[in-house]
Parts: structure tokens; sequence; C-alpha cells
């Protein structure tokens, strides 16, 4: 018995001595393993979603072998890391789960690996859609089979949805038209990334309104009402072969927008909107879908009193617990947060409603405050003058929309 504890000890040391040069050939009396490399590879797969205790990827090369990967890490995406095998309650950021990583459908107990990334962006580091991956990878299947993996390619990964079905991936057409009752009518389509119908939207606006941003309510016969901000009932009679009005796609079946039911437009930047309806978030570019946006935010409202008989509205946002951005807001008591606020300075002793106080950081004195967010890793303060407008996306949803910067808040 005590050789057998002496051999396993050897072996564990031989093996553990591997790693020291990153996936240098194993050698020694064990079995040579089976290479998988990029011959062996057709195609690669990843997703991401957040676990108890981080954000759990998993990544799977799949062709002439296939190979499963479920890692820990901290960001959406795959950081650059060494994962090391624990088990699924004791894993943290910087492991790969073992028995839930397999090669060949055999699961994995132990090994490394490496995660390399090139981004397209040098400067900034941040991820993009275009970063090429490196993983490097040796691991010990239960059996006892040692492989090495070397893969090199692009894997795609997403921010989170933040409420209910988001959908990030819509094109937006607008055909306006006069009706005979006086109003501007709307027909506004989005459309997937394949092209196909995500959603009609019949509104009605006044003729002076400037921008298609509102809440509409669902009304039959709404083009003979001459109402503004109301909105068309679907209708589908697919037997007569007749359809029209407002509807949505939900699940690939078409979900029609009823009367009583209403519709909300939030501006999210000059060509970019939140539509929301029943729940289910459509988020649209004019130029480039999601340009501009930030997704994954948290927020919290502390509200106050001043002595000047405003409502002051202290919102921090978050990504991951991370600061992201403070708005110090001014509204009237009682009023919700939306709206177009002006940056002043000394803003809590004005007793203006719509405004926001400037940011101030004086780092060699210890003295911050005031209203900034981060970008690039860098505090930008919100200075005097500026706007900052907050529209309502949806229940609890929130756009705060600036000077080079857009972040969608769930509260």
């Amino acid at each position: 018995m005590k050789k057998n504890i002496l051999l396993i000890g050897c072996l564990v040391l031989g093996l553990s001595s591997c790693y020291k040069p990153v996936l240098d050939p194993l050698s020694g009396t064990f079995p040579a393993p089976t290479v998988v490399d990029k011959t062996a590879i057709s195609s690669a797969a990843a997703t991401s979603e957040k676990g108890e205790n981080g954000r759990l990827i998993t990544v799977d090369l799949s062709g002439s072998n296939k190979v499963h990967l479920v890692l820990v890490g901290s960001k959406y995406f795959l950081s650059e890391n060494t994962y090391i095998e624990a088990s699924a309650a004791a894993a943290q950021n910087g492991n790969f789960i073992s028995g839930q990583t397999s090669v060949d459908g055999k699961g994995v107990k132990s090994g490394r690996v490496v995660v390399e990334r090139v981004p397209v962006d040098t400067e900034k580091k941040t991820y993009s859609l275009d970063d090429v991956y490196t993983l490097k990878c040796v691991l010990f299947c239960e059996d006892g089979t040692p492989y090495k993996v070397e893969w090199t390619g692009k894997l795609a990964f997403y921010p989170d949805p933040i409420v209910g079905d988001i959908v990030v991936e819509n094109k937006l057409s607008d055909a306006t038209s006069d009706t005979a009752a006086g109003m501007k009518k709307h027909l506004i389509t989005l459309t997937d990334g394949d092209g196909n119908a995500a959603a009609v939207f019949e509104i009605f606006v006044d003729p002076a309104a400037t921008s298609i941003a509102g809440t509409y309510e669902c009304k039959e016969y709404a083009e003979n009402l001459g109402e503004g901000g109301i909105i068309a009932n679907g209708y589908n009679f697919p037997d007569w072969g007749i359809s029209g009005g407002s509807y949505f796609m939900k699940d690939g079946v078409r979900v029609d927008v009823a009367a009583g039911q209403k519709v909300v437009i939030a501006p999210l930047s000059e060509k970019s909107f939140v539509f929301n309806v029943a729940g289910t978030e459509f988020v649209v570019g004019g130029t480039e879908v999601g340009e501009g946006l930030v997704f994954g935010f948290a927020g919290t409202d502390t509200a106050s009193d001043t002595a000047a008989g405003m409502k002051k509205h202290l919102v921090n946002v978050t990504e991951d617990g991370a600061p992201a951005a403070t708005f110090e807001l001014f509204a009237e008591p009682g009023a919700d947060i939306t709206g177009t606020y002006l940056c002043k300075e000394y803003a809590e002793n004005l007793g203006e409603a719509l405004i926001i106080a400037n940011g101030y950081n004086f780092p060699d004195w210890g003295i911050s405050g005031g209203s900034f967010y981060m970008k690039d890793g860098a505090r930008v303060d919100i200075n005097a003058n500026e706007l900052v407008t907050v529209a309502k996306a949806g229940d609890k949803l929130y756009s705060f929309c600036g000077n080079g910067f857009t972040f969608l808040v769930k509260f």
C-alpha cells in the first residue's frame, strides 16, 4: 500500500512539472497525450451567464474531437488567465469546473486552461467580437487519459439582457403620412439581423411633435380619432388573409397589441430607441445597431429633500458592483426622474427642478462629488451647461444619455 501511495505521489509530481513551461509536451512513463489542435476543430461556440460565484462561461470546440470547457470568470467575456480545476461548489474566478468539463464526452478531473486574447482595440483592450482568442489546455480525464488542446479563433460574447426579453439586433424604418383626422401617422417597422419582421407599431403623433418618443395607449380605430399619443391595435385573420395594425414577435409567434395596452418609446441617443411593449424590450438603432449603448448596469436612487424645496435624487450606477456613474439630480417633489437636466454649479441651493449638479474631483485634497461617469477606466466629470436626459425605457428600466455616454440602467 505504501508503495502504491509513493507511486501515485511520483506521478502527480511528474505531471505537475509539465505545467511549468506551459503546455510543453508531456514526458514520462505515462501515456503520451492525444493532441487536439485546430485541424480537429471545425466550429467554436461560447455562452456567458451570471452564476453564484461569478460569471459562468462555456466554450464548445467541435469537429473530429469535441471539447467542452466550463470556466468561471468575472467579465461577460472570457478574460486572459490560467484556469485550474475546481468542483462546481468551490469554483471561483480563475477555475474551470471539473466534472462539467469534458473531452469527447469523457469528464475531466484536472488540468490547466490557458486563455490568451488579442484585442482589436489594442489601446483600450475592451472586448470586441473580432478579438482573437488562443486556448492552450492540458486536460486529464477521469480515466487517466491526457489531452493537449490548442485552438485559435474568435468567440462571440454578448452583455446580459436587463429585463424580460430584450432584443438588441434590430433596425428601424419609419414611413410617415398625414391622416384625415389631422394627426401624423408613423408606421414603424423593426426588423431583426436577418431582415425578418420583429415588430410593427402604427402610432399617431401630433404634427407639431419633434420626436416619436413617448407613451402610446392602444385604441381601436386609432386613425379616425384625431388624437396624438395613441397606437393602433393589431389584428390578424390568416384564414381571410387579412392582418394589420401593431404587433410584435415573441418566440417566433406574432403577438398583437391590444386595446388598453401601452407602448413606451424612449430615446437612447439621436438615432437609437427602446420600444417597450408587454414586458418585451426592443433596442433599435438608426445607423449601427446598439451604437453607443452600454448594457449590464444596475442603479440605486436615494431621494432626499433639499432646504431649497426640491427633491434630490442621488443615482448610483454600478457594473458588477464597481462604480460606473453617479448622477445628482434635482426634481419637483412627487415627480419621477425622467426629463432633460441642465448641469449647474451649486445646484442644491438653487431651488430649481430639472438641474443636475456638476462633478468635482480634487484627489490631492481627497475631495470629490457631484455627477460623473466612468469611461475607459477614468472618471469624467459632468460640467456646467451640459445636458443629461433620463428616459423611462420599461419597468424599472431607464436610460441616461449625455455628452459621450449612454447607460441603460435597471433599478
